[in-house]
């Protein structure tokens, strides 16, 4: 079956509209509702950069297969369970690229090198109290999901993977009900060898460590 070619910037260009039709519809929604107390529900939208710092295969002669950093965008809504503790949603759509090393066999072509990686997790945000001036505010997130990689690679498979996900943040709070983040998540778990055309070894389940670093916005509708 003939893999679909991967388009990162159209992705791209698909997920920055998505964001901007997101905080569009919420700001109107802000505008137009007069509310004595604040909303519970938070939506955001982040954009930042994806950073892997594992080796999808390691190689004896260390030239090893791996992800290369790539753009990453995400959506987000939250609602406040208990004061200053919120559950959330979060999804990742994020385009690293791959590095063929020594351990990938070598009729393996592509189309492309591109490797489209979606992740989602679920769990609870915890904001401290206010900070520097009243307008700082550090965010601590604890949760779980998955992380489904598509390579467009001859040979290869989709992989499916759990995944933990812990961040800390820090929240600027303006007037009205918009805010801006930035957060560093680490979103640790492993992957399946096996669902890529190796030679010379047996494949095993090989720990991941990637970062995702994202500035981004809020706004409580």
């Amino acid at each position: 079956m003939r893999r679909h070619t991967i388009h990162p910037i159209a992705a791209a260009r698909r997920a920055l509209g998505l964001m901007a039709a997101v905080l569009t519809l919420t700001t109107t929604v802000s505008a137009q509702t007069q509310e004595t107390e604040q909303s519970p529900w938070r939506i955001s939208a982040a954009v930042g950069g994806f950073v892997p710092f594992s080796s999808l295969i390691r190689a004896a002669d260390s030239h090893d297969t791996e992800l290369v950093a790539g753009p990453a965008f995400s959506l987000e809504p939250q609602h406040t369970v208990v004061n200053r503790v919120s559950a959330y949603l979060n999804g990742v759509l994020a385009f690293p690229t791959i590095r063929l090393g020594s351990s990938i066999q070598p009729a393996v072509m592509g189309p492309s090198g591109q490797v489209m990686l979606v992740v989602g997790t679920a769990g609870v945000v915890v904001t401290a109290s206010d900070w520097l001036g009243d307008h700082m505010q550090p965010t601590l997130r604890l949760g779980g999901g998955f992380k489904w990689y598509s390579f467009d690679l001859t040979g290869a498979e989709n992989e499916l993977r759990p995944t933990a996900d812990i961040g800390l943040g820090l929240r600027g709070v303006g007037i009205g009900a918009i805010d801006v983040t930035v957060e560093l998540r680490y979103l640790p778990s492993s992957f399946d060898q096996g669902k890529l055309p190796i030679r010379g070894i047996s494949p095993q389940d090989q720990q991941q460590s990637d970062l995702y670093f994202s500035i981004g916005f809020g706004i409580r509708p």
